[in-house]
């Protein structure tokens, strides 16, 4: 091994990746809960960023599928699934951004209308062009070794260009504009010209567009699927043949009618694609959330777009996260693992001897127990506890001894005399200890509070807090596999630059220290911060969080009775969340981009009324100081409080309700 040899140093390629490399570092595991992938009608993947989206289009890709077939290895499909070929427009890549760059010389009561008829008309040539590349890709390697000729066979002769020709030539989905073609190359070049006129025009190198251009747009989607029918009919692919057409980064529109102030033009132009319900296509678009759930009216009718009618989801975060449990579908840590092991493979580790099921075992070992990590924090410090004066001798006795083996129970020890029930009664005051039924029974009511005690207890002795392991990397990852990377590539990062040259060369496979992992956690918690800036209200967003996460971990800090362990996230009332304002705007924001997890909140106050709760994106409490586990209660605010909050102001806690409050004993009050 050499200085450079970081497998994770490409984060997130995979979808560009040549498709011989696709193939290794594809996880199948991914598409096994994705069927409807390769079905019949539209299907929309929504997923946060780096969740796997592009991947999976990019399996459909021709490409990716000669090289599957090629190298013996099965694809990832259904077995019975139905012949098909797929084109596809990567709406970043291919710039789509760009055809709004003269809307503004349009009159404002046409702007409208020609930015979605040009935007429809130019995605269609695109698509247009992509499926030919791909059917005449197909038959250009069917010559060379007959690759997926039993499956899907390619005739491209003469005879068979010169039927699709007069097809095409004579649809009407072209409005005359390929009238005069008489092969199939003249048609070629006909719509690379268009696309050339196009991008000459929106680059302004030239004035305007040719007037065959502008007299010949079509409507979306009907040029592809009336050359989809074409090649069936000329014999150029089976009359079964499904016809794919990929959307990816569907998302960029969204920010494209922001940026443009143009409503939601671009994605209604999408959405009557598929609201045409076209049998001779199907598309499959990737996109985040936001972008889809935020318009599904389809333009030029005021129609919406139907679930399960006009298209089905397939929901990668939901999928990832919904199953914990393998026997019951797809874990992300199974998912990771294959990950990780591809990665390792590809790049020529040497780990034949190891299981994939214990390879990220291998590598960063088991994450520390709550006890032992307390015992790093303390090393040989005195006890770090904050016991009152008035305690009794005998009580700051047991505590300190306790602390000598087991600084973590001796720090609950002294949350729990502090909590509401032992104030009462005044336990603290006590001499004989022998008969009092402590902490120390309470199994569960421990478990809450371990991970806010040991930020007291890191906090207190000045210490870096713990995380590493395999059960860390996997939980921080928040269930996204760009997330899983970014922590893998910081930690490695820090081993490499931290060995020497020789054991580097003497190393098959590392076993990467606590150390080392805690600086790459960090390192990576730190660039996921900073990430915050990117994408929609990056600035917003990043001062919002900013506010959000010190606050939480002032919370987890000073609450010295652990009254409330679930503090590392936040509640409010579902209507007030529904109203609109500047506050619910930004958490809409916060959670699209991934900064904020999102879900119910079976609330526990009296009034029943129903709420939703926020917690921190995993990989950003490190850097927090929070813990990432989620138990008890969250906050219980508002979004007046919420707005002080990114105000900088002190927010009351003292006044907050919650299930076991936190009375200063006596001597506290004057000191």
């Amino acid at each position: 091994m050499n200085r450079f040899d970081n497998p994770f140093h490409d984060l997130w390629v995979t979808e560009i990746l040549a498709p011989n490399d696709f193939v290794k570092m594809f996880s199948p595991i991914i598409a096994s809960d994705s069927e409807v992938l390769f079905g019949t009608g539209n299907v929309v993947i929504k997923g946060r960023q780096g969740s796997g989206k592009s991947m999976l289009l990019s399996l459909l890709n021709t490409r990716t599928r000669v090289a599957y077939s090629r190298s013996g290895q099965k694809y990832p499909a259904p077995n019975n699934y139905k012949s098909f070929i797929a084109a596809g427009v990567h709406l970043i890549r291919d710039n789509a951004r760009i055809v709004a760059s003269r809307l503004s010389e349009q009159p404002i009561e046409k702007r409208q209308h020609w930015a979605a008829t040009t935007f429809a008309d130019y995605i269609n040539y695109i698509l247009v062009q992509d499926l030919i590349a791909n059917v005449k890709y197909l038959a250009e390697e069917q010559m060379v070794d007959g690759v997926l000729k039993d499956e899907l066979p390619v005739t491209w002769t003469q005879k068979s260009k010169q039927v699709l020709t007069n097809k095409i030539t004579s649809s009407p989905a072209w409005y005359d504009y390929l009238q005069g073609c008489h092969d199939f190359e003249q048609i070629e070049k006909k719509i690379s010209s268009r696309i050339t006129e196009y991008r000459k025009y929106f680059n302004f190198n030239v004035d305007e567009l040719p007037p065959e251009v502008e007299s010949t747009k079509t409507d979306i989607g009907e040029p592809a699927a009336a050359l989809a029918e074409a090649l069936r009919q000329s014999g150029v692919i089976p009359e079964n043949t499904l016809v794919y057409l990929r959307i990816d980064q569907h998302e960029e529109l969204y920010e494209l009618e922001r940026s443009s102030g143009n409503s939601n033009i671009f994605r209604q132009v999408i959405n009557r694609a598929l609201a045409l319900r076209d049998g001779r296509v199907a598309y499959r678009v990737g996109t985040r959330h936001y972008a889809w759930n935020s318009d599904v009216s389809v333009w030029g009718s005021g129609a919406h777009l139907e679930n399960m009618r006009d298209y089905s989801i397939v929901d990668i975060d939901e999928i990832l996260k919904r199953h914990e449990n393998a026997s019951l579908g797809i874990s992300f840590s199974d998912f990771a693992t294959d990950v990780f092991h591809r990665r390792l493979t590809a790049y020529g580790f040497n780990i034949e001897s190891i299981s994939k099921e214990k390879l990220l075992n291998a590598v960063f070992g088991k994450t520390l127990t709550p006890t032992e990590r307390a015992k790093i924090y303390a090393k040989e410090k005195p006890p770090l506890l904050n016991i009152p004066s008035n305690w009794s001798k005998e009580w700051k006795e047991a505590l300190e001894k306790t602390w000598r083996t087991d600084p973590l129970d001796a720090k609950l020890g002294e949350v729990w005399l502090r909590q509401r029930k032992q104030q009462k009664e005044k336990i603290y005051l006590l001499s004989d200890l022998d008969k009092i039924l402590t902490w120390k029974e309470r199994a569960y009511w421990k478990k809450e509070r371990n991970e806010a005690a040991l930020v007291q207890i890191a906090g207190d002795a000045r210490e870096m807090l713990i995380w590493s392991g395999e059960r860390h990397i996997i939980d921080l990852s928040g269930w996204n596999i760009l997330a899983f990377m970014t922590i893998c590539r910081a930690i490695w990062a820090a081993w490499l630059r931290s060995t020497p040259d020789e054991e580097l060369q003497k190393t098959s496979l590392p076993s990467i220290d606590m150390n080392k992992q805690v600086i790459g956690i960090y390192e990576a918690s730190r660039i996921w911060a900073e990430k915050l800036r990117e994408g929609t209200d990056g600035d917003k967003r990043l001062a919002f969080i900013t506010a959000i996460g010190a606050w939480l971990s002032s919370a987890i800090r000073n609450d010295r009775a652990l009254s409330n362990p679930g503090h590392t996230g936040f509640s409010l009332y579902k209507s007030e969340f529904e109203q609109s304002n500047t506050l619910t705007y930004l958490l809409k924001s916060c959670r699209d981009q991934g900064d904020l997890i999102e879900s119910e909140h079976t609330t526990k106050s009296p009034d029943g009324m129903p709420r939703i709760k926020w917690y921190l994106n995993p990989l950003l409490c490190p850097y927090f100081r929070i813990p990432h586990v989620r138990t008890k209660e969250p906050i219980y605010t508002s979004t007046q409080e919420l707005t002080d909050v990114l105000a900088g102001k002190n927010t009351n806690s003292k006044d907050r309700k919650s299930e076991d409050a936190d009375p200063p004993v006596q001597s506290e009050l004057f000191k």
